[in-house]
Order: C-alpha cells, then structure tokens, then sequence
C-alpha cells in the first residue's frame, strides 16, 4: 500500500475532460438508512438517494457552455489522482451554469444521477 492521498479529481462527461478545482465532492449515493424510534424500539427506515458531484472547474477555449447546461441521460466519471474511478449514469445536471470572470473563468458544476460504481 502507498502513502499517496486524493489530492485531485477530475470529471469525464460523456467523454470530455473538465479538470477539477480542489475541494470536488462525490457522494456515491445508494441506500440511505434513516433512524425511526417507536417507543423504545430502534430501527431504521431506507430510501434511495442518488450520487451527486459538486466541483469547479475553470472554462476553456472551445468548451460548450450549452452542453454542459443541457446534460441529460449522460454517463459521468469521478476519476481520482489515486487510481480510483467511479461511473455515474443517467447523469444530469441539477443547476444552472454559474460562471466567474478571472482566474481561469471558474465554473460551477452539479451532477446527480445513479448511485455510483466503483471502476475496477
């Protein structure tokens, strides 16, 4: 085992490439248990939740701001510097586009979709 740590993400959507700024999010979604108490008794109810990414990146030359916008149905990649990928798909876009002038043109980038997959 190595003594490397998640120092960068970077998103694949549909195949495209949007380098990540730091502090990119996945929350892999799946089987959310919540807590019911009756009484005495302790037990949990579950429910579905989906795998979201939150994450900026900086806009570049010839990407499409449309695009992005409109993702739909799409499959989506979290690969991790430390060799861990995880695959979302029927992915959307859960905002609007928010963009920033300066220092790259950062923008704003949140996804949801099915619970995520470890890549292998």
């Amino acid at each position: 085992m190595s003594n490397k740590f998640l120092g960068r993400a970077t998103i694949r959507l549909n195949g495209q490439v949007y380098e990540t700024a730091a502090g990119a999010t996945l929350d892999i979604g799946g089987i959310k248990r919540n807590p019911i108490v009756v009484g005495r008794k302790i037990g949990y109810a579950e429910e579905t939740v989906p795998a979201t990414i939150s994450c900026e990146t900086a806009l570049m030359e010839g990407q499409s701001l449309t695009e992005l916008q409109n993702l739909a149905d799409a499959t989506v990649i979290f690969e991790c510097d430390t060799g861990q990928s995880f695959v979302i798909r029927n992915a959307f876009r859960t905002d609007t586009s928010t963009m920033k002038d300066g220092a790259g043109g950062n923008l704003t980038i949140a996804i949801a979709g099915d619970a995520a997959e470890a890549m292998d």
